[in-house]
């Protein structure tokens, strides 16, 4: 049996509100939520995978601690480790916008950030 795969990026800039750090859209998660769980229910043998942009959160970290030009210091380190921690939570957004309307997560295939 083939199986169509598919990769949706939801980008930054749209599910988050990037005039306000770390500040996801909620309304717009919940909608994009369910445009994927009705495409997933409609066709079962669809493989997705799902990735996402780091819009107010990543990109907020990255600029405040100068990881865009490299990482070099020690402090930059911990910079890049925050950038990672900020994508890492606006994933559980994404995650959380699923899982309120019963489509299991484990239905995509989510990329690491």
């Amino acid at each position: 049996m083939t199986h169509e795969i598919v990769f949706l990026k939801l980008g930054g800039s749209l599910i988050t509100d990037k005039d306000i750090p770390y500040t996801p859209r909620l309304k717009k998660l919940n909608e994009l939520a369910l445009e994927i769980k009705t495409v997933l229910d409609s066709n079962p043998d669809l493989l997705l995978i799902l990735g996402h942009g780091s819009g107010s959160f990543g990109h907020t970290a990255a600029k405040k601690h100068g990881t865009r030009d490299g990482v070099k210091t020690v402090e930059q380190w911990h910079g890049f480790a925050e950038v990672k921690f900020q994508a890492a939570e606006l994933t559980r957004y994404v995650i959380e916008s699923l899982l309120k309307l019963d489509c299991p997560p484990s239905r995509c295939i989510r990329l690491p950030h």
